[in-house]
């Protein structure tokens, strides 16, 4: 049998929201990973970049169903395989959630000069 689908959440948001974020000095730390900043400072802080990541943490918190009152958002770090392509590596809750329910996570992102946005699906 093959993947079964188990639910899926999407997000969008304004660049200029996460351009405004980026003044405070604590956003950063606060919604991502050690190795997601680095990541991101690779890619010279890019506002698009840091819109799809938080985008991705907001669609998986729904897809999972539970928003982010099982989850922090550093729980999630979203990075790129050498094509581009983005991929989630689960920690903490998300990471027990991944391993209790068996749960494959699917991302795909974009963005254009105002938005971005990002799209979970949860096989199994």
């Amino acid at each position: 049998m093959g993947n079964i689908f188990v639910r899926t959440g999407t997000a969008i948001i304004e660049i200029d929201r996460i351009v405004k974020a980026m003044k405070n000095k604590r956003f950063m730390s606060d919604y991502f990973s050690a190795d997601e900043i680095r990541f991101l400072v690779s890619h010279d802080l890019s506002p698009a970049l840091i819109a799809e990541n938080y985008c991705v943490k907001i669609a998986l918190a729904k897809a999972i169903g539970t928003g982010m009152r099982m989850i922090h958002a550093r729980d999630i770090t979203v990075l790129r395989d050498r094509l581009g392509a983005p991929f989630i590596i689960p920690e903490g809750n998300a990471k027990l959630l991944e391993q209790r329910e068996g749960f494959v996570f699917n991302v795909s992102v974009a963005h254009c000069k105002d938005y971005a946005t990002a799209s979970v699906v949860i096989n199994k």
